[in-house]
């Protein structure tokens, strides 16, 4: 980690910006059964379930990427991913800066 002063404006809005499309992805997740249920209830056909799903398949895949190529405001890299493998987790996977973390002194 290098000693240069940090913009708190620019470094709050990567972290709003990392935090807005981890909540895209966990609400992505997070719809596919009620999405399925609702499609259901109102045209139990398997070409109205297959459209559904296959709309929710690209919303994951974007908001799968979007979230992979977050960048950490302290280190400079990849929030999510170290190497090939992607973790949603509420630390960078190399500085451990926490998702809710304030501006650095």
């Amino acid at each position: 980690m290098d000693n240069t002063p940090v913009d708190p404006a620019e470094y709050m809005k990567v972290l709003r910006k990392t935090r807005r499309r981890r909540a895209f992805f966990f609400c992505t997740v997070l719809v596919y059964i009620p999405a399925l249920w609702v499609t259901h209830e109102i045209s139990p056909t398997n070409s109205a379930m297959g459209t559904v799903f296959g709309i929710w398949l690209v919303l994951l895949i974007v908001s799968t990427v979007l979230a992979a190529l977050s960048k950490c405001p302290r280190c400079g890299n990849y929030f999510h991913m170290h190497g090939i493998t992607l973790l949603i987790l509420r630390k960078c996977l190399h500085c451990q800066l926490h998702i809710s973390a304030a501006v650095d002194p």
